[in-house]
């Protein structure tokens, strides 16, 4: 639980800024190996990942300010600090998305076949990245004396810092109320699901698609049952029953399910 690893004078690297770098080379080497039998260049592979990845960025970024103006508007720089933290993943799916698709597009790749390939490695990169997550103390949990771990105050993590706002914990007190790793339990979570998809994508991959699918599916599962576990302020809940991003989680499953449906039947005309 170490937001910073270390500081040389003006130099800070920041742990989940390194996390989220070691989660994009995972992914890359992964995409690369997986390349060698769709044969796709490895150079259009890597723009393409450069693309989803500044789009990814930008998506993610503006999603937490939106939901969280009040933490910037006295401080509107600190927008753009985003290797201290403070991004939502359907913000960056959105926005690698949205960028994936015009790379795509304007190169005239198969987007399918590609997808299929993008999101086999994205568990692997999410794994990473939401040990990014834990080691910043953002994307946390409820408190829970039973499952919980407590944040130290050193340089203020999230829910030191939030627990402290609202007077829950005293200054002096050396870390903060034990709250449910969340992060970690997507992070393992993800780790599972990457071996299940590169096991599918390499033995049974029927159709171009069905790994691009497949994951949204899995994913919006994971994500709707834990968001039930995180702690989400006022202005992520809706009606103050259901966050946000589990509203996001059941379109993605239901409109994945019915074009997984619609890729199968097209491959058995084929």
């Amino acid at each position: 639980m170490h937001r910073i690893i270390f500081q040389f004078g003006n130099l800070t690297l920041y742990s989940y800024g390194l996390m989220q770098a070691i989660a994009f080379i995972a992914s890359l080497i992964v995409i690369f190996h997986l390349s060698k039998r769709s044969k796709i260049s490895k150079d259009v592979l890597f723009d393409l990942s450069v693309y989803i990845i500044i789009g990814g960025i930008i998506g993610a970024r503006v999603w937490f300010v939106v939901e969280n103006f009040n933490i910037y508007k006295e401080d509107l720089i600190s927008i753009l600090k985003i290797w201290e933290g403070g991004m939502v993943f359907y913000g960056g799916l959105l926005g690698g998305v949205i960028s994936g698709l015009f790379y795509i597009k304007r190169n005239k790749l198969d987007f399918l076949k590609v997808g299929d390939i993008i999101n086999t490695a994205f568990p692997l990169g999410i794994f990473f990245g939401r040990i990014g997550c834990f080691l910043n103390g953002c994307c946390y949990g409820k408190i829970s004396y039973r499952f919980g771990l407590r944040f130290p105050r050193e340089n203020f993590p999230p829910p030191y810092q939030e627990q402290l706002e609202k007077g829950i914990i005293k200054p002096t007190d050396c870390c903060s109320l034990p709250v449910i790793p969340t992060q970690l339990v997507e992070s393992f979570s993800m780790l599972f699901v990457f071996f299940i998809l590169f096991y599918l994508y390499n033995k049974k991959r029927k159709f171009d698609g069905m790994i691009f699918y497949l994951f949204f599916i899995i994913y919006g599962l994971e994500r709707f049952f834990v968001d039930f576990l995180r702690e989400y302020s006022k202005n992520a809940l809706i009606f103050k029953i259901v966050s946000l991003s589990q509203v996001t989680s059941i379109l993605i499953i239901i409109f994945s399910s019915i074009f997984l449906f619609i890729t199968y039947k097209n491959s058995k005309k084929e």
